[in-house]
């Protein structure tokens, strides 16, 4: 059964990822194939973040209302909602405000499956089963490379209706598979719920900030570098465009990016027992301005490629390592308090990238965009850096 169950949560971040990748890095390909401009697609992008945020935490509270048990639930109403979204795409034919409002929909029901598919991890581990997340995590970022690839190349010789198609094919299978774990749910014996006394309880707010100033300060630097990485995410199609590739190429670079996470994520437990988590948090911050500074100077798909391939020491290393950060340096009542304020970062960097990542694309060109993302990724780094600190707890 342990085996299974890692084969299933291996099979949900796969699809879920690939599901991921079609939302997002083909965006600009499907909704300017629907004659939208750059700051339309910001906005579009933009407003499913900002909805996001919104909703979030009304989710949340309604896992912890209902119980665990409801996060299965919740992932198959995401998923249907998502193919009756994808359905809109397909067939509706123009510029309209229901490709608009299924576009901002279909964001939305995306990131908040996100942490639902991390949550699902623990929940099966509280079964008494153990399940290797970053395994999981690399058949992900293989399943992200293959669908990008395979997708760029199809929208390449047929058109932007294979984007849609693709997605419905993709959410299906992550439907199966949540089927399974939910099968799995019913012959199992409930968790034990765990128990928090007066002393545990979490911080407020305003006692958290006031504990962890450092790690606000971090967090700052987190979403500038995140602005200038969701700024090359969203409008990807521009940039390779712009070192005289097509949407073939779009999708062999970004299933090369993929690949290039894979053994970071595989033996990232290793890692952390030779280099401490700080010195992994600084060494990605770095690298991910470095690696905007060679995209901005990259003048041919070969350099472009060689850009990417720091994904490895980049994107692949400061999400596992902020993770372990957290967990080592946050008091145990606020940890789940830490993560949420880092995804939140996270997200707060894409509202920003999507409204003035397409504003800068139609009034400025490709290079000042660049520019405009190394400068801030520069900031981002410099604030970042100086505020990775702390002692572990005890």
């Amino acid at each position: 059964m342990n085996a299974r169950l890692n084969i299933r949560y291996s099979a949900m971040q796969g699809s879920y990822w690939a599901m991921s990748g079609i939302i997002f890095n083909f965006a600009a390909v499907y909704l300017q194939a629907r004659a939208y401009s750059n700051y339309e697609i910001g906005i579009i992008i933009t407003v499913g973040n900002i909805v996001t945020i919104a909703t979030q935490p009304l989710l949340a509270a309604l896992i912890d209302r209902r119980g665990q048990r409801s996060l299965v639930g919740c992932i198959g109403i995401m998923l249907l909602l998502s193919v009756l979204l994808s359905m809109v795409l397909l067939f509706t034919p123009e510029n309209s405000l229901p490709i608009s409002s299924a576009y901002v929909l279909l964001i939305t029901a995306n990131l908040l499956m996100q942490p639902l598919c991390t949550a699902l991890c623990f929940y099966v581990e509280s079964w008494g089963y153990h399940i290797n997340f970053g395994r999981a995590r690399a058949v992900g970022s293989l399943c992200y490379s293959a669908s990008m690839l395979v997708l760029g190349t199809l929208v390449e010789r047929t058109s932007a209706d294979a984007i849609p198609l693709s997605l419905i094919a993709v959410i299906v299978i992550c439907g199966v598979v949540s089927l399974l774990f939910g099968g799995t749910q019913r012959r199992s014996a409930p968790p034990l719920e765990q128990e928090r006394s007066d002393a545990q309880a979490s911080s407020s707010l305003g006692v958290f900030v006031s504990q962890n100033k450092r790690f606000v300060v971090f967090l700052t630097g987190v979403a500038l570098i995140y602005f200038t990485h969701s700024l090359l995410g969203n409008f990807f199609i521009e940039f390779v465009r712009n070192v005289g590739g097509d949407k073939s190429d779009m999708g062999k670079i970004l299933a090369f990016m993929s690949i290039a996470e894979v053994p970071v994520m595989l033996f990232f437990s290793k890692l952390l027992k030779r280099f401490s988590c700080r010195f992994m948090l600084c060494l990605a911050a770095v690298v991910f301005t470095v690696k905007e500074l060679a995209i901005y100077l990259a003048s041919d798909l070969p350099s472009f490629y060689a850009a990417e391939a720091l994904q490895a020491l980049s994107f692949a290393l400061l999400l596992p390592a902020a993770v372990q950060h957290i967990n080592d340096t946050i008091p145990e009542k606020d940890v789940v308090k830490g993560q949420s304020f880092f995804t939140a970062a996270i997200t707060l960097g894409s509202v920003f990238a999507g409204y003035f990542g397409g504003l800068l694309l139609d009034g400025c060109s490709v290079e000042t965009t660049l520019l405009v993302g190394v400068i801030v990724s520069a900031v981002g780094t410099a604030v970042a850096v100086p505020a990775i600190a702390g002692k572990k707890k005890s």
